[in-house]
């Protein structure tokens, strides 16, 4: 049985707080997150908690650039022992036109500073998400996904420039993913669709990577993020759309032998909320998500919440 535990509001101040992603890193475990006067709003800066138990999270460094909406920030363990956080950078002129659209990668040692940002990938191309060595890029005027792959502080190239489409897929506007490598081998993706059918697809690859098929799964999944636990369970945190103007944050199992998911609980939230990070620790999963289901509903204010979660 699956069921919620604690609830914990890590992070609360009036303001928009979203978007986050959850690691843990050299015996410590971080949580980072968008903060800014609303969800598009154009001064989006990232913080970055830190606890050492999940329990006492404190603020240890805030990442913000000039004339820039810093979105979507994510932590990715790399294998020189750097920390590294990869985020969406828009940049504006002084009259608030957006200029550039860039993915941006910075790394630290510790997570109290960061190094100058290094740009990645193409402009207007949005890497929602990199694991491992590959990340998955969206456009929307484009209605297509590319694939890139390599070295995030190295070189990350370009291997398919028309991962899904609307032209070669017949479904419109992918966008959020997250990919997950299987003990075999394989790829595996969840990929995010606001258009037509508004379903979710489950994408299985070669070993190599270059040989894709796709599947149906049906549902809706709003910034999606995967995790295989130790038993080989498959699980996927993500916004769910159930009725009109009713959006929650669930947590789903996987099958890939069926190429089925399956909801199995949902999370406290409402309003502008979900964007999860999951971890497995201590035999529980633990996940960081945004909400507004505690704020006041005439506001644009958003907390960040961690749930724990006995599988």
């Amino acid at each position: 049985m699956t069921k919620l535990t604690q609830l914990d509001c890590i992070w609360r101040n009036n303001r928009h707080n979203a978007f986050t992603d959850l690691i843990e890193f050299n015996g410590r475990f971080y949580c980072c997150f968008r903060e800014a006067t609303n969800h598009i709003s154009p001064d989006g800066i990232i913080r970055i908690l830190v606890s050492d138990d999940l329990k006492r999270w404190q603020l240890i460094s805030s990442v913000r650039h000039i004339s820039a909406d810093l979105r979507d920030p994510k932590l990715i363990k790399h294998h020189s022992g750097k920390m590294l956080l990869s985020f969406y950078r828009k940049r504006f002129d002084k009259n608030g036109q957006n200029i550039a659209n860039e993915n941006c990668i910075s790394f630290s040692l510790t997570g109290y500073s960061w190094s100058s940002a290094k740009i990645i990938g193409h402009n207007n191309w949005w890497m929602w998400r990199i694991r491992n060595d590959l990340g998955i890029a969206y456009n929307r005027k484009q209605n297509t996904v590319r694939l890139y792959q390599g070295d995030p502080l190295r070189a990350f190239h370009l291997v398919n420039d028309a991962l899904f489409s609307l032209k070669n897929n017949a479904k419109g506007y992918p966008n959020e993913s997250d990919v997950l490598k299987l003990p075999d081998g394989r790829t595996i993706c969840i990929l995010r669709r606001d258009a037509d059918s508004f379903s979710a697809q489950l994408g299985i690859s070669n070993i190599s990577n270059h040989n894709w098929k796709w599947y149906d799964l049906g549902l809706y999944l709003g910034g999606p993020c995967m995790l295989q636990l130790e038993n080989g369970r498959i699980l996927v945190a993500a916004r769910r759309f159930q009725r009109p103007r009713c959006l929650t944050t669930w947590l789903f199992e996987l099958d890939i032998n069926t190429k089925s998911i399956k909801p199995v609980l949902q999370l406290p939230s409402a309003g502008d909320n979900s964007y999860p990070a999951m971890l497995a620790h201590d035999n529980k999963l633990h996940v960081s998500y945004y909400s507004q289901h505690q704020e006041n509903r005439y506001s644009y204010a958003s907390a960040i919440y961690l749930a724990e979660v006995t599988l």
